[in-house]
């Protein structure tokens, strides 16, 4: 794959990934705009995450006969005007109506996007293209979100929503001329899908879930957990930049050694370390240099398993690799949805934010059971 294919793709990825990501930033902006609670203007982050795993299979499904490159650009063009709807609308309705066009799209186009990656990569180096095309989504965190928070609080809620606009139109030219006219999300002639080993990618997909619910449950309340141990908002904001490294070093560091061990001995590997850092992580809380070093290992190593997981999976399908990929990336966004609701019932229900970090190992270690069991 050229280079600037892979910039191409990394880039689409990358705007998606904001618009899920960016409300968080100028969620208050938006809530004062258009007159309601944070907690109301909150829900928009719920809703983009419910349709866009509820989504992504169903359109997967519907479109899969069809010109991969022509799915892409006219599914580019409806994300265009779902964030066009965000940037102009007046309502909360409006918003609400912007949100679920775009995350319905972007369920398509990130699937395509990974599905394409495959296609277009020479098999010894798939896992290593999947990682990198995924940093689009680790970068869309650590430099989508603050550039997206700062421009609203400049000009206004709304430029944030036309950068995305205008980003995504520079995109979509960049699909429309790096793509081969005839290319198809298959590595087979035969443009349907055959799931050869159900039970085997059922055991990835569900790795997904439980890794994003663990990593969700406590990640969500990093902010508290920290300040209720004296740190400052500064010191928070240093740990997320630190985690978003992390995360984009993981999708690239483990494409490269899951071309190199095969997934089930890099999920091993990458699910153990996730696990241990975990358990240790209320004991380092007080060293803030260590805390770091720990947060900048536990986003490494959860980021890493993604092009694993998505290796393994298309090795359970004969032909188009889109549908099983939508799943996954359906159990992916649930998994966030899940742990964050997880989290916050534990916290409710008197537990320490703190204590979400031995919830989030037991699931962790579900997960290295059903790594243990993979058969191929």
């Amino acid at each position: 794959m050229s280079y600037f294919r892979l910039f191409t793709f990394i880039l689409s990825i990358f705007v998606v990934g904001m618009v899920e990501l960016v409300v968080a930033g100028i969620l208050t902006l938006i809530a004062k705009d258009l007159h309601i609670s944070n907690a109301l203007a909150g829900q928009l982050v719920t809703l983009y995450a419910f349709t866009f795993a509820v989504c992504g299979p169903l359109l997967v499904k519907l479109t899969e006969k069809y010109n991969a490159k022509n799915v892409l650009l006219i599914t580019m063009v409806i994300f265009i005007i779902g964030n066009a709807l965000n940037a102009a609308g007046t309502t909360f309705f409006i918003i609400v109506l912007g949100r679920i066009i775009a995350s319905a799209a972007a369920s398509l186009i990130v699937v395509k996007i990974l599905a394409l990656t495959v296609v277009l990569s020479q098999p010894e180096v798939r896992g290593k293209m999947l990682g990198l095309v995924y940093i689009g989504f680790s970068g869309a965190n650590v430099f989508g979100v603050p550039i997206g928070t700062w421009l609203g609080e400049l000009f206004g809620w709304r430029a944030t929503f036309w950068l995305i606009v205008a980003v995504s139109v520079f995109a979509t030219l960049l699909l429309m001329l790096q793509l081969p006219k005839n290319i198809q999300t298959s590595t087979e002639e035969d443009k349907t899908s055959e799931l050869l080993y159900p039970k085997e990618a059922i055991k990835y997909i569900s790795i997904t879930f439980l890794l994003l619910s663990a990593n969700a449950a406590v990640f969500t309340y990093i902010s508290p957990i920290m300040m209720e141990h004296g740190y400052t908002l500064e010191q928070v904001s240093v740990a997320l930049f630190v985690a978003g490294i992390g995360s984009m070093t993981g999708t690239s560091f483990g494409g490269s050694m899951t071309d190199k061990l095969g997934s089930k001995r890099w999920l091993l590997i990458a699910i153990t370390t996730f696990t241990i850092v975990l358990l240790i992580f209320n004991f380092v809380l007080p060293a803030f240099l260590v805390l770091l070093m720990v947060i900048l290992i536990w986003n490494l190593s959860e980021w890493s398993t993604n092009p694993a997981v998505q290796m393994g999976i298309i090795k359970q399908v004969k032909g188009d690799t889109s549908g099983i990929m939508a799943w996954n990336m359906s159990a992916l966004n649930a998994g966030i949805g899940f742990g964050a609701m997880l989290g916050g019932f534990m916290i409710a229900q008197g537990f320490h934010a703190t204590t979400t970090t031995y919830l989030a190992a037991g699931l962790s270690f579900v997960c290295i059971l059903i790594a243990l069991s993979i058969k191929r």
